[in-house]
């Protein structure tokens, strides 16, 4: 079945559509060239509901290169491998599995702002999975693939370079 979906608005910050004459446009480049075209893409995505739209809040652009940031710092900053309890790999399984889910379903929906949401909460079990020894094992090894995977429609030049530097085929978007 066909649908036609409209996106909403980004409104300037004073809450006006965004138009030259009332001086409250946000220049993108200036964007891209501080932050990088994946975290713009990101906060894009993660503001406001897809058909809703919203204001523009040139602070909340940080929230989303803080989350690139910390994804980028998971991935490639070593991790001490020590034996892990079962649990908490069961645990890591779980929310990697649920996240899957509701990524799945909310990409299917168009629901963009919740799938980022979703992704720091994995982001987070699966520091805290870090520090309790999981690197290294295959349920680890799970999880950055599926994260990355996940990851990629949002953000797929930072995705695309930690694929690469886990070793992974070329190019995560052809997985």
């Amino acid at each position: 079945m066909l649908k036609l979906r409209n996106q909403g608005i980004i409104l300037g910050e004073d809450s006006e559509k965004m138009s030259k004459s009332r001086g409250n446009v946000i220049a993108p480049d200036d964007l891209v060239e501080r932050y990088g075209a994946d975290t713009v893409r990101a906060y894009l995505m993660f503001f406001a509901r897809w058909e809703m739209g919203a204001p523009w809040n040139s602070s909340g652009i940080e929230g989303a290169a803080r989350w690139i940031r910390r994804v980028w710092a998971l991935f490639t900053e070593p991790a001490e491998q020590t034996s892990t309890e079962p649990q908490v790999l069961q645990d890591l399984r779980r929310k990697l599995h649920q996240t899957l889910h509701q990524v799945t379903h909310d990409f299917e929906t168009f629901e963009f702002n919740t799938i980022i949401s979703a992704e720091m909460e994995l982001l987070n079990e699966m520091y805290k999975a870090r520090d309790l020894g999981a690197t290294g094992t295959s349920e680890w090894e799970e999880a950055q693939d599926i994260y990355l995977r996940m990851m990629a429609p949002v953000a797929p030049h930072v995705a695309e370079e930690l694929w690469a530097n886990l070793g992974k085929e070329y190019s995560i978007h052809t997985q």
